[in-house]
């Protein structure tokens, strides 16, 4: 396992490995590094096996789906809790990543012991000008 971030860039040993990263150190389009060019240009050069986003509601934003130009990958995989955008683009996940799979509602998440329990409080207070 190997990570690309602000303060750590390595490679993996071998032919198979993880790499773990975020999406803006991907599409990050300003000046890098000689270590994060380098980090960036094996991480292009290669076919990947899987691409896995997390919060991949985030995903069809301007700068993070340049990260489909950037990885080359045989399958993703998109991860969310909250499938939802105020814009229209999030019926551009199903270009940019594919349909959805599956969907789990909460309640049945909990009691089948997966999620805490919540409680909803509201809890009114006097403001001050």
């Amino acid at each position: 396992v190997a990570s690309f971030t602000a303060n750590k860039k390595e490679k993996f040993r071998g032919d198979a490995g993880i790499v773990v990263t975020t999406y803006s150190m991907l599409a990050f389009g300003g000046r890098r590094s000689e270590e994060a060019a380098r980090i960036l240009g094996w991480i292009q050069s290669r076919e990947w096996g899987l691409l896995l986003l997390d919060e991949v509601h985030v995903f069809p934003a301007d700068t993070v789906r340049k990260v489909i130009g950037i990885v080359k990958a045989h399958c993703k995989l998109g991860l969310t809790a909250t499938l939802i955008r105020e814009d229209t683009k999030i019926q551009d996940l199903h270009f940019l990543v594919g349909p959805k799979m599956y969907e789990a509602n909460w309640l049945d998440l909990v009691r089948a012991g997966h999620l805490a329990s919540v409680q909803c409080v509201e809890v009114w207070c006097p403001m001050t000008a």
